[in-house]
């Protein structure tokens, strides 16, 4: 095996890999756990068991001075001391034996005799003295210790038995039981890695004879989607192309006689009104034709929906000079409202390469909705008087690679429920037959088509913002 199969197999293991890596993972650490879980569970039953051997040992040793009656010799520290010694020769786990006495229950203990040299010449230590055995955990030097106080029965004083058992034992004992369930878990890891790795090898073929067909449908599901999206695009060019057909020909012919009357109206009333006079009215019919112009691009429209636009039908226009002529559509609108409208293009030309009709689409669905949404505010607005501001901005993002389109209005704003929704196909706030709810959710997507991107921003009861940013020609 070569060290990139390694890390192949390493990066995106088998059956057989991730088998092994969850014993490794799993089971080898929960046998750790188990081991530890045990060793504390035992650990009161072992401190009870040294316990209980340092009381049977103070017992003795308490049972062995009383019967023979060493307390009254008179070389009783001797004879108790060879007692001791013998004793703790025979038990390793204790630490230390001392018997400790009061010539009078007044006054201060002292080392009678010990398994430790020089002690007689010390004050011992006692927390309690009394007539009951007591034992309790202490540490002698960072030891834990039993200390196991055993009284005795003198007729001179007062006088018991000191011993302190190590458990020094029960930590050595639970680190061996540790290390034996160690070796346990790595052994049963081991011999289970074995016994699957055997088992497996039917089921890693198996798997592997499923992921190639798994992968084989994959690639038959795509190309069936394929042929389901191309069945699709065939029924809708069919249904369009006579629909479109359709619809040029009840359209054409009231357009061109619509245009064909303005024509003619226009020179007319050029003859009957004065030069100076009839300039705003030629500017009215001007823009009458230019709105028959754009319904006849858009009947001619319907012809290319079920196709992508052609490079040939787009052009590099300048983004301000759409903005206006969005704005000189709506302006009687603005001034019938009551709305006052700024613009901030800055000094910079910003050139787009773009189908023109299309962005225009996109502003006038975006003014409307703007002059809506503030006569709207005004319509149910108690405050006299208030103002309504339609503002757009237009400057370069990206050191030239990118225009960014600002629309703001001061009208009733959109709820954040609504905000997140105004994009959805068939989503409208407004009544039954003023709105279909499609207006933003194509604006969206002709703007996506650029590559550029739309957003929106509201308080509600205050104001909305469009963003909108198109890639530079």
């Amino acid at each position: 095996m070569t060290f990139q199969s390694l890390l192949r197999k390493i990066r995106a293991p088998d059956l057989q890999g991730k088998v092994i890596l969850i014993l490794i993972v799993v089971i080898f650490p929960i046998s750790i756990l188990l081991g530890l879980a045990q060793s504390k569970v035992m650990a009161p039953v072992f401190y009870q068991e040294v316990r209980q051997l340092g009381l049977s040992f103070a017992q003795n040793l308490a049972s062995q001075i009383e019967s023979g009656r060493l307390l009254s010799k008179p070389d009783a520290t001797l004879q108790i001391e060879d007692r001791i010694q013998r004793m703790v020769y025979s038990q390793p786990g204790i630490l230390r034996v001392d018997v400790i006495a009061k010539r009078s229950r007044n006054s201060e203990p002292y080392y009678l005799a010990s398994s430790v040299e020089d002690q007689e010449t010390l004050t011992p230590v006692l927390r309690e003295w009394g007539p009951e055995v007591n034992s309790r955990l202490e540490t002698e030097d960072r030891v834990p210790v039993w200390s196991i106080l055993h009284p005795l029965r003198t007729p001179s004083g007062d006088a018991l038995v000191k011993v302190l058992v190590s458990l020094d034992l029960v930590s050595a004992f639970q680190a061996k039981i540790f290390r034996i369930n160690i070796i346990a878990a790595i052994l049963s890891t081991i011999l289970l890695i074995l016994i699957l790795s055997f088992l497996l090898r039917r089921a890693i073929e198996n798997e592997r004879q499923l992921r190639l067909a798994q992968e084989s449908n994959a690639v038959l599901s795509g190309k069936l989607q394929e042929i389901q999206q191309s069945l699709i695009q065939t029924e809708k060019l069919a249904v369009m192309g006579q629909l479109t057909a359709s619809f040029a020909h009840e359209i054409g012919t009231p357009l061109n006689s619509v245009s064909g009357h303005v024509q003619l109206l226009r020179m007319n009333l050029e003859k009957l009104i004065e030069q100076e006079s009839f300039q705003p009215v030629s500017d009215r019919i001007g823009i009458i034709s230019g709105q028959i112009k754009r319904i006849e691009e858009i009947v001619k429209g319907f012809l290319a929906t079920t196709k992508k636009p052609m490079a040939a039908s787009r052009a590099r226009v300048e983004l301000s000079g759409l903005i206006r002529n969005v704005i000189a559509l709506v302006q009687p609108s603005l001034q019938v409202s009551g709305i006052q409208y700024h613009e901030d293009f800055g000094n910079c030309s910003l050139l787009i390469e773009v189908v023109p009709i299309e962005i225009e689409q996109v502003l006038l669905n975006l003014v409307n909705n703007a002059i809506y949404s503030m006569k709207e505010k005004k319509a149910h607005s108690v405050e006299a008087g208030e103002r309504s501001e339609l503002r757009i901005s237009l400057h370069a993002e990206g050191v030239g690679k990118f225009a960014n389109l600002e629309i703001y209005d001061s009208g009733l704003g959109i709820s954040d429920t609504n905000l997140k929704q105004i994009f959805k196909p068939f989503f409208t706030t407004k009544p039954n037959g003023e709105g279909h709810g499609l207006g933003l959710s194509i604006c969206q997507e002709i703007i996506h088509s650029y590559g550029g991107e739309m957003a929106a921003e509201s308080e509600f009861g205050s104001w909305t913002r469009i963003r909108v940013r198109l890639p530079l020609g």
